[in-house]
């Protein structure tokens, strides 16, 4: 690197957040059972993991393959982020749904009137409409 070419190279062991020197971190790849368990925790009613329990959780994941309780942790906050985000999507798709629903069953249907003698209704095109509510 000459500092004016405008590329750099970054030795692959820092580019995964690693210390210039150690090999980069890798991303936890949870096995299928340390989901499932972690799933039925929260559905169980666990959101916030004290650190006892991310401990005792993580011992007991450990079973199934590599885990460290920071991924216990993330995976908690990350999980209940996702489930508010999925309920508020659904909501506001309810939400829209009876909006749609509701708008079109309820909209005043328009009906043509013949204008009076004296024209004092609005007046568009020759033609002549009032909203019946």
């Amino acid at each position: 690197m000459d500092g004016c070419s405008g590329t750099s190279e970054v030795p692959a062991m820092v580019v995964g957040g690693g210390a210039a020197g150690t090999p980069a971190a890798s991303r936890w790849n949870p096995t299928k059972e340390q989901i499932d368990m972690l799933e039925n925790l929260y559905r169980q009613g666990l959101r916030t993991p004290t650190a006892d329990q991310i401990q005792e959780i993580t011992g007991r994941l450990q079973t199934y393959g590599h885990i460290e309780g920071k991924n216990v942790f993330y995976w908690f906050q990350n999980h209940k982020a996702r489930q508010r985000q999925k309920e508020k999507q659904d909501h506001l798709s309810l939400f829209r749904q009876y909006n749609h629903h509701h708008r079109h069953l309820h909209q005043p249907p328009f009906v043509h009137i013949p204008p009076p003698p004296n024209g004092s209704y609005f007046k568009s095109s020759s033609l002549f409409y009032i909203f019946i509510i």
